[in-house]
């Protein structure tokens, strides 16, 4: 019978057990983990239930939600809920008698006079999926050709290495928006109900596709490393394939490098969809993000709206806050983890 003594052996901590305690000492990476399970949260049930509560979505427009030079209404306004639009004998606008009036919590996105909150809420979800798919797919492209290339050597290892080297001397924006524009209209427009907008599978994909260099670099790096250890060669004598030993004892070392990887690239790919839109290439203008309501205050590239016409401050500040916040949880965590993986790592 074990003895509950102070003379009883303790249990040995796990890697991932002395990792996740050492996480918990950190004080800002607890508060970042859980203003991003905020966030997540927010984004994924936000929307519907403001929308309920306030008796309209983020879609519909309200006309009387801007004055005559389409400059939106602040926040907290009460607006009549038509899309019916009538002029008096003066040819004032004015709503039909009897209207009930709706609330905008944080004021109207633009000329259309939609809600600001509930598309920033959509906004958040789609963003971050596109973000999170993003990091999805260039996972799956790097880990195979990553593990492959620094495992084998060889013919394989120079090619995947010389590749990712030209093409990530290229401008990633670049190609990105040069790929959007080639891309077939099936593609673009592929899309699951409210849970995939249209434009975020094919922005998603792309991202994934022209950012899967940079973790097939590390993949391959680390793995190079580890297949000179003295468990492959105890592998390899007890007669283990090449291929167990990558899936059974190499990739799973190289998980907390990618979780560091990952979580920074969910920021980058965030800052990429706002990227896209300014320059009028990201999801459809119908497709809320942040990116795209940073766009309807300030215009595209090409059809930029001048300061003054039809902007408000909050217009800017609200969706900004919202990105720095993310982006800012985001680093916050990937350093926290890196720490706790190191912890004789200096900052």
């Amino acid at each position: 019978m074990r003895s509950g003594g102070a003379g009883a052996e303790a249990r040995p901590r796990g890697p991932w057990a002395s990792t996740w305690r050492r996480l918990r000492r950190d004080r800002w990476s607890v508060a970042a983990m859980i203003a991003l399970a905020v966030i997540l949260l927010t984004a994924l049930v936000g929307g519907a239930i403001v929308t309920r509560i306030v008796g309209h979505d983020g879609a519909r427009p309200f006309p009387y939600a801007t004055n005559a030079n389409l400059r939106p209404v602040g926040p907290w306004t009460r607006v009549p809920a038509t899309a019916q639009v009538n002029l008096d004998q003066y040819g004032n606008v004015l709503p039909p008698q009897g209207t009930e009036r709706t609330l905008l919590v944080l004021g109207a996105d633009g000329p259309l006079g939609r809600d600001e909150l509930i598309r920033l809420l959509d906004g958040a979800r789609t963003s971050l999926e596109i973000a999170l798919g993003g990091v999805l797919v260039a996972l799956l492209i790097a880990i195979p050709i990553g593990s492959i290339a620094g495992y084998f050597g060889g013919v394989t290892n120079s090619i995947v290495s010389r590749f990712t080297e030209t093409v990530m001397a290229f401008p990633l924006l670049l190609f990105l928006v040069f790929a959007t524009a080639k891309l077939s209209p099936s593609l673009r427009g592929v899309s699951y109900s409210w849970v995939m907008p249209t434009g975020v599978f094919c922005e998603a994909l792309l991202i994934g596709i022209f950012t899967s260099f940079y973790p097939t670099r590390l993949v391959r790096a680390q793995i190079l490393t580890l297949r000179n250890e003295e468990f492959v060669d105890a592998g390899h004598m007890i007669g283990a394939s090449d291929w167990r030993i990558l899936r059974r004892h190499l990739l799973p070392h190289l998980v907390p490098t990618l979780l560091v990887w990952s979580a920074i690239a969910v920021a980058t790919n965030i800052l990429l969809e706002v990227g896209l839109s300014f320059i009028g290439v990201g999801v459809q203008p119908s497709t809320p993000t942040w990116g795209s309501l940073l766009a309807t205050a300030w215009g595209t590239v090409y059809n930029p709206i001048t300061f003054g016409h039809g902007q408000t401050p909050w217009q800017t500040i609200i969706p900004t806050a919202a990105i720095l916040v993310t982006v800012l949880s985001l680093n916050q965590v990937s350093e926290g983890i890196r720490r706790a993986i190191e912890p004789w790592a200096q900052r």
